[in-house]
């Protein structure tokens, strides 16, 4: 517990149920201590420890799944699928990252659960039998309809990206932590509310909430920088709502580079 002391949960109830783990199956003197406390910590809905978990684990498997699925989409669906299972769990079972028994690193476990699930995932896929070029056949390209917002976008595209950035890079860690399990690992309202033993309602408040303070600090931040103000200002902040997953996903590229 020294090892994450921010983390709050009670040294009591952790050490019952370090008791309570079968001693055969995992001996305490060969337990990684200190990441058992932290998937407990996550089992039980500690923000700091899903913080943790999210920064110092997830980005590890998301380059695992990428390595064996060679796909970038296919790559995101399987880590969002072993991450709900994990956390979450089901309507009728729980998240299963209590399996976890810190007999190794808690992020080396993690890739290994992932990988299992990513050979899984590209094996259904290959037998599907649709191929790319099929695939994007079915794809329709998007047609602007409003010439002048279009042209706005395009000019102001990287003044967009760089106040959306820069706001992310401002916020709190606790927000940004929502707004990439709900957006990039694709948590529902309530799945978020199981994960952080909290009311529906509010889980859909703390979404809401962070998504108005970052998109709130990019409209100042364009509002200074391209002196817009009305439609065309609304419309770029339309636009840059529409980019906060790539921009999110840049983010968690930045902090955790391979």
């Amino acid at each position: 517990m020294s090892a994450h002391p921010t983390l709050s949960e009670s040294a009591e109830s952790y050490a019952t149920y370090l008791l309570s783990l079968d001693s055969e199956e995992a001996p305490l003197e060969e337990i990684r201590g200190a990441d058992l406390y932290v998937a407990w910590c996550c089992s039980r809905g500690c923000g700091a420890a899903l913080e943790h978990f999210w920064t110092a684990c997830v980005p590890t498997a998301r380059r695992a799944a990428l390595s064996v699925t060679k796909d970038e989409d296919l790559a995101e669906d399987v880590v969002q699928e072993v991450l709900k299972k994990l956390i979450v769990g089901t309507a009728d079972k729980t998240g299963t990252l209590a399996s976890y028994r810190g007999r190794s690193k808690l992020e080396r476990w993690l890739r290994s659960v992932t990988v299992r699930a990513a050979i899984s995932a590209s094996r259904k896929n290959s037998q599907m039998g649709v191929s790319e070029d099929e695939d994007a056949a079915l794809q329709v390209p998007a047609v602007d309809d409003d010439p002048e917002l279009a042209l706005l976008k395009e000019s102001s595209g990287a003044m967009v990206e760089t106040a959306l950035r820069d706001s992310l890079r401002e916020l709190d860690s606790e927000t940004r932590l929502v707004l990439q399990q709900h957006l990039i690992d694709g948590l529902t309202i309530d799945q978020l509310a199981s994960v952080y033993r909290i009311h529906r309602v509010t889980a859909a408040r703390r979404i809401a909430k962070a998504r108005e303070a970052l998109l709130s600090a990019t409209r100042h931040k364009l509002r200074r920088a391209v002196q817009l103000t009305g439609g065309h200002l609304d419309s770029l902040i339309n636009f840059a709502q529409s980019r906060v997953k790539l921009s999110l996903r840049w983010f968690a590229a930045t902090q955790n580079p391979e």
